[in-house]
């Protein structure tokens, strides 16, 4: 993501901030951002609101961001680390290679069940432009995670695939579980099967 690496400019005769406040102030700022994305919208916040939440000036704010887009890319890398984190650590406790995909999957859509407010902050966020998402996406470090269901599906299926083969079925398997988890928040009034028997099925198909 594009956040500005080197420290912001001092006034004179003001010390230069360490590394480390650097790096608590623009999480200070996420932090402050994300209360108002998820309270306002994405859309609805302007830099200049985000400063007075921040407590500090819009001149300030920009010596830490670029924009606006720059302080979600933030948030969502954060939640993609907090949620991926989780699931590698799920399948370093799964020995057997089928049981290992299908805690994985679980795992998956249980954590955007579980967090709601980030699966809206990620995927539901108003007022982005379509370079916005390419732009995070290109970055590679969350996109680069997803690798572990190419991992443990090829595991699963103890047999040698194609590279497009695996692919295709990765991508067939990860666009079922967002499904799963958009349809189980987004329309929670439907008498939906459990999530358990929803992602079963997913992985069913994703091996068959």
């Amino acid at each position: 993501m594009p956040l500005q690496d080197s420290p912001p400019p001092r006034g004179r005769g003001r010390p230069a901030r360490s590394p480390v406040q650097i790096e608590d102030m623009r999480l200070h700022i996420a932090a402050c951002a994300r209360r108002l994305f998820q309270a306002e919208g994405y859309a609805a916040v302007s830099m200049r609101k985000l400063a007075a939440e921040a407590g500090c000036t819009p001149k300030t704010l920009y010596a830490y961001f670029a924009a606006k887009i720059d302080v979600l890319s933030l948030l969502w890398s954060e939640v993609f680390a907090a949620l991926f984190d989780q699931l590698d650590a799920r399948a370093a406790e799964v020995a057997d290679p089928k049981a290992r995909l299908e805690a994985v999957a679980h795992g998956y859509v249980a954590y955007w069940l579980q967090h709601r407010d980030a699966y809206f902050l990620v995927f539901m966020s108003s007022g982005l432009t379509r370079p916005d998402v390419e732009g995070f996406v290109a970055k590679g470090s969350p996109r680069a995670r997803f690798d572990l269901f190419a991992r443990c599906l090829a595991e699963a299926q103890g047999s040698e695939a194609s590279d497009a083969d695996l692919k295709e079925r990765t991508e067939a398997l990860v666009c079922a579980l967002n499904g799963i988890a958009q349809a189980l928040i987004t329309l929670s009034g439907k008498a939906w099967s459990s999530p358990q028997a929803l992602v079963r099925r997913a992985v069913a198909g994703a091996l068959t």
